[in-house]
């Protein structure tokens, strides 16, 4: 689903992601995804860092850990901020 320039990706399993930050960082493009419930209209307090790949015109994400999170968070987050402080913007973003 897409909302403007928000996206939700889905993982496996059902397992929903809500975007709220992309940046290139060296070459890769970094996302910031906090989780959300089936039905689409509420945050799970869980988030992830992941880098995104392409292989025959699919994009693929891995999450990141370690060092390497570490630095995508320092470009990520001050993006993010604004929806991390302001929890109710996100969710009137999903409806």
């Amino acid at each position: 689903m897409e909302n403007g320039l928000y996206t939700v990706v889905e993982f496996s399993d059902n397992d929903k992601w809500f975007v709220i930050a992309e940046k290139v960082i060296d070459g890769n493009k970094y996302s910031y995804l906090i989780r959300v419930n089936q039905a689409e209209d509420d945050f799970i307090d869980e988030y992830r860092v992941v880098r995104s790949y392409f292989k025959d015109s699919l994009e693929y994400m891995d999450t990141v850990y370690g060092d390497e999170l570490k630095r995508a968070l320092l470009v990520l987050v001050p993006e993010a901020k604004d929806f991390i402080q302001n929890p109710l913007r996100l969710k009137d973003l999903l409806s």
